[in-house]
């Protein structure tokens, strides 16, 4: 019998020591152990993780976006998230990224801005009028630290440009190959640890705190990013490297415009000339080149849907599928694991592989006994790549039935994932939607981990979400459970007594609303309070007018929300949770509540400042024009909005106006 104590101390030490080690590399620049040892620690502790999602520690560095974090940087939370890129291995990714863009672009508006994919750090500098007054790292994404005063020490960054506006930039900071050469010789010579590799140089020079230190060492810098690039009057990628190039910003010499036949031959030559340059390069970055389509595009949680990044020297291996099973997860998706031959991959031993659905395994013509191609390109689980070899005849059967509760398998429409049609019932849904409910990232309930739950389960104790709220009348039942002593139970309903506090927007989360992350129920978070606030159109229409919100998140809500037995969960919630309210005194009035606004061109005060005005008042602010739009507040050059807000019949407005609808 597994014990989870033991497991979670395994978890803690490796946390531990990986975090020290971390703090010796990054900060104090002085690493104990080479990186061949801190890779070997940090796949074991992947492997715990992967086994026990509920034991993941926040501080862990699996979770961690960015590098470590040093508490003598101050910390700056991003205007806009800095998110990182989706990555293809093979060229059948591309054509996938890009029959996605198809869905939502005009094939003649489609052509690609092709850069090389830097292997440094990413940057935000912020200039205000024509000063950098502040350079942030990406940190988690969400928030980065200022390292404003190394980035001073970089000469290829222009401390003043020819711009009176404000202006945030963001690209790439790393360390020549030359330089990194005559660093380590130095190094040498002087009995000082040598750096690994140019980048984990980089790295640790922007983090000194001596900023001497970082000028020695000659950083250099790539930018290719305009955050607000509209109210520059730019509408591609092209134009924005040209922008920057005007401003004296240094920009990657290799830059190329193709369209979709070009991919494959550019991403061929590519790989011949990479090395050449005096600059790491892990791959490119395809994106795409009209940038007033990413809107449309929208985001995941982690990534934007309108560029991707092409990885040249993935490691792979190649043995043999010895079964194929399936699982099925808590939304009801079946899928397909290869078992394999155990075979080593990046210094581990692989026996399990995806294999995603079954469509996947019909385009390879796959079945048992077949060689296959393996990658692990910096996921947890390994995915198949190719039939490698075909020693069998035909295909693996389709299965039919749910691997958990036997029900008969649906498809919905033409997508091609399997679903379990017993949704409420099926015993794996249930258990995994209770664990991912509780897990640390939701509403953190210590000791509702997956064994747990499935003695819950077992029990007859847990069979739906109110159930676990419900537990403190079933105590003495608890106490008759093997291994289930005083102080555990106890503990156990302490913790979801406490769960009861939460916010609003982590219990939004952990319900696992389809495609529905945590950044989402966050920006949720901000306009309701509660299911009943949640339900309310009024709410729900500016829902769907929030940035990073995109039409399917919207449509998984609304389905939601109308099933009735969610009804029924959303009103037990209501009921047993004390929401953090916000406060009244948050706003001026209501003169504008309920009214949408977009706000364009040049004005008096800055965006941000119309922006708070409009929302004290209890407006809401969209970054689009749409039917749904009340009021355009326009300025000079107004550009492209205004033209939509005239064919929209949407209300245009200046500043005066504004002031006296809020009076």
């Amino acid at each position: 019998m597994i014990d989870e104590k033991e497991i979670q101390q395994k978890i803690n030490n490796l946390v531990n020591l990986l975090n020290q080690w971390n703090l010796e590399y990054f900060v104090l620049n002085s690493p104990s152990v080479s990186d061949l040892e801190y890779d070997r620690k940090l796949l074991e502790l992947e492997k715990l993780e992967a086994q026990f999602p509920h034991l993941i520690r926040s501080d862990s560095p699996t979770q961690q976006v960015g590098i470590f974090n040093d508490k003598r940087f101050t910390k700056v939370i991003h205007q806009k998230p800095m998110l990182s890129l989706a990555k293809a291995y093979n060229y059948d990714e591309i054509i996938k990224f890009v029959n996605n863009i198809k869905k939502f672009v005009p094939f003649e508006d489609i052509n690609f801005s092709i850069e090389p994919k830097i292997d440094g750090l990413s940057i935000s500098l912020h200039y205000e009028n024509g000063y950098l007054k502040r350079a942030i790292t990406r940190g988690d994404g969400i928030e980065g630290e200022d390292v404003s005063h190394n980035v001073l020490m970089i000469n290829s960054i222009p401390q003043v440009i020819d711009l009176k506006e404000n202006i945030e930039i963001r690209g790439e900071v790393y360390l020549s190959k030359s330089m990194f050469k005559k660093i380590n010789e130095f190094n040498k010579l002087h009995n000082l640890k040598e750096f690994a590799n140019p980048r984990n140089a980089a790295s640790g020079t922007l983090r000194q705190l001596d900023s001497s230190i970082v000028k020695a060492r000659n950083l250099s810098a790539f930018l290719y990013e305009i955050v607000n690039f509209e109210k520059y009057n730019l509408k591609t990628q092209s134009e924005v490297l040209n922008y920057l190039k005007k401003l004296n910003f240094p920009v990657t010499e290799y830059h190329k415009i193709a369209e979709i036949d070009d991919l494959a031959e550019i991403i061929e030559n590519f790989a011949e000339i990479k090395n050449s340059f005096d600059y790491d390069i892990d791959g490119l970055v395809i994106k795409l080149n009209d940038l007033t389509y990413w809107k449309d595009l929208g985001t995941t949680a982690k990534f934007p849907r309108a560029a991707i990044a092409f990885k040249y020297d993935v490691e792979q291996s190649i043995t043999k599928v010895l079964n194929i099973q399936t699982t099925v997860g808590r939304t009801g998706k079946i899928t397909y694991i290869a078992n394999l031959e155990p075979v080593e991959l990046n210094q581990t031993i692989v026996k399990n592989a995806t294999l995603h659905n079954y469509d996947f395994i019909q385009k390879l013509n796959l079945n048992l006994g077949d060689e296959v191609v393996i990658i692990k390109a910096g996921e947890i689980i390994p995915k198949v790549l190719d039939n490698y070899a075909k020693h069998s005849t035909g295909v693996y059967p389709k299965s039919l039935f749910c691997p958990s509760c036997h029900s008969p398998l649906i498809q919905y429409g033409d997508l091609v994932d399997q679903y379990c049609s017993n949704l409420t019932n099926c015993p794996e849904v249930i258990i995994n939607s209770i664990v991912h409910f509780a897990m640390r990232k939701s509403l953190n309930i210590v000791g509702l981990g997956i064994n747990t739950v499935k003695d819950l389960f077992k029990a007859n104790l847990v069979h739906k979400i109110e159930d676990i709220f419900e537990l403190y009348k079933h105590k003495e039942t608890l106490l008759t459970l093997p291994r289930y002593a005083e102080q555990k139970v106890q503990n156990l309903l302490d913790a979801i007594e406490q769960a009861k506090n939460s916010s609003f927007d982590k219990l939004l989360f952990a319900l696992g609303i389809k495609n529905l992350g945590e950044r989402a129920a966050k920006l949720i978070g901000k306009i309701c309070n509660s299911f009943a606030e949640l339900q309310m159109e009024s709410n729900l229409e500016k829902i769907s007018n929030l940035d990073n919100i995109g039409p399917i998140i919207v449509q998984n809500l609304h389905n939601f929300i109308n099933n009735e037995q969610n009804q029924n969960l959303m009103s037990y919630l209501d009921q047993n949770f004390a929401y953090i309210q916000k406060s009244k005194n948050n706003f001026i009035s209501d003169k504008l509540n309920n009214l949408t606004f977009v706000i364009t061109g040049k004005l008096s005060q800055n965006r941000e400042y119309f922006s708070n005005l409009i929302e004290l008042h209890g407006g809401n602010v969209s970054s689009s024009i749409s039917k749904k739009t009340d009021y355009l507040l326009a300025g000079i050059d107004a550009g492209s909005k205004l033209d939509k807000a005239k064919k929209l019949n949407v209300k245009i407005i200046n500043e005066i106006e504004l002031l006296e609808l809020v009076n």
